[in-house]
């Protein structure tokens, strides 16, 4: 095996190779504990992942049953677009235009809800409302259920590639400095060992 993989191996698989020293070994073995701890980690971050979508589901569930979407009619103009610089145009700064709806049955009811720029009275717009007839956030759906969970499961697996990688790497540097100190050592008694002779 040659390339990137081929050096892969042979650094993950020393064998018996007789120049391999204990740090070596070690830090072979580390390597396959980290190889073997990703493969762990993916059943891992997929339950996760699972259990991250089963409980956004379960709010989507409960929040659809308690949020109901109306159509409400604006009562005032909101505030028009204003150019910010030449060929853009700003949005409205405004939190929302001033709206009037029925809930309950048909209670009427007012309140600011979110509007495009320039809508004028008498527009009408879809608005969420809780029970109480108050505007709400639009409830979960599946597909930020579904969003939510993949991307749980994916930080998951990252955080424990990241910690994985990082004792690793902490390892390695250890022995490389102790591997250096030893050569250095070796070295300086190779030329004293020269210099009697």
């Amino acid at each position: 095996m040659t390339g990137p993989l081929g050096r892969f191996w042979r650094r993950l698989h020393i064998g018996r190779n007789p120049l391999a020293r204990t740090s070596d070994r070690v830090e072979a073995a580390l390597l396959l504990v980290v190889v073997l701890g990703l493969l762990v980690a993916i059943p891992l971050a997929v339950f996760t992942g699972s259990r991250t979508y089963g409980g956004q589901l379960a709010v989507s569930e409960q929040q659809h049953a308690s949020r109901h979407l109306v159509t409400a009619t604006v009562v005032e103009d909101a505030a028009a677009p204003v150019p910010a610089t030449e060929g853009a145009f700003s949005t409205s700064t405004s939190a929302g235009v001033r709206a009037a709806w029925t809930y309950n049955g048909g209670e009427p009811k007012t309140g600011i809800v979110p509007a495009d720029p320039g809508a004028t009275a008498g527009a009408r717009i879809p608005v969420w409302i809780d029970e109480a007839g108050n505007p709400t956030p639009a409830p979960i759906t599946e597909t930020d259920a579904t969003t939510t969970g993949v991307l749980a499961g994916l930080f998951a697996w990252l955080v424990a590639a990241l910690a994985l990688s990082a004792a690793y790497w902490i390892t390695r540097l250890v022995l490389d400095r102790r591997r250096a100190a030893r050569w250095e050592t070796e070295w300086a008694t190779l030329g004293d060992r020269w210099a009697r002779y």
